[in-house]
């Protein structure tokens, strides 16, 4: 298994993307296979979120979340924007600027030491738990700040399986570099036992996956039913 890395470690990569939004939009069609909004949707629909309602965007990036985030919690609904990466909040800052976003409030800290002011209806994770140094204490974080009876979903990737593991050596590097993933983490069993069930969809090959799950209200963590 990787040995972690501690947050630091993973901003040359990252201090690229944010600068340059554009490439990084485009390296995320490649990830996704042209799929990105379809995925992204399907994500956020398993939050479950509604008008005024609060949500964790948790490792957000340069907001590639956002517009689908706004559409679901409305002009009363807040978005928390979560990155450690500078760059990467300064390009989610000039996004929001630029569609007139006025809920949106971006933080920058370490995602195993995340604390917020309120507690959340929803948290969102979109190919960043997998990049994150000591995810396991991020999930735990992240669970804590959400409200009872609410959902975190989190969009992902793993390597193919079958014919296309040939190329998995590769991927693996050129990913590492690329974005600090690790591909050892095993999220969904590791946010299953912070929730006792969570959900799992795999698309693309079973190279892209959601698992969600709901934070129990009564003293037991069970999945919200869909």
């Amino acid at each position: 298994m990787n040995k972690p890395v501690e947050p630091e470690a993973v901003q040359a990569p990252y201090r690229f993307w944010g600068r340059h939004p554009l490439w990084y939009k485009a390296s995320c069609l490649l990830t996704f296979l042209g799929k990105e909004s379809q995925l992204r949707k399907r994500a956020i629909e398993r939050l479950h979120l509604g008008g005024g309602d609060v949500v964790l965007d948790l490792a957000c990036g340069t907001g590639l979340n956002f517009p689908y985030l706004e559409g679901c919690v409305g002009r009363t609904g807040r978005i928390i924007g979560f990155d450690y990466s500078p760059q990467m909040l300064s390009a989610a800052r000039e996004k929001a600027k630029r569609n007139n976003w006025q809920n949106i409030k971006l933080l920058r800290g370490d995602a195993a030491e995340l604390s917020l002011e309120c507690q959340v209806d929803g948290v969102l994770s979109t190919l960043g738990i997998s990049a994150i140094p000591h995810h396991e204490q991020a999930l735990e974080r992240a669970v804590a700040v959400l409200k009872d009876n609410r959902n975190i979903s989190l969009l992902d990737a793993a390597l193919p399986s079958g014919v296309g593991g040939a190329f998995n050596p590769l991927l693996a590097w050129i990913y590492n570099r690329g974005a600090c993933w690790d591909y050892t983490k095993d999220i969904p069993a590791d946010l299953e036992r912070i929730l006792g069930r969570v959900e799992r969809e795999t698309y693309n090959g079973n190279t892209i996956y959601i698992v969600s799950g709901t934070k129990g209200g009564d003293g037991k963590r069970r999945l919200r039913s869909s």
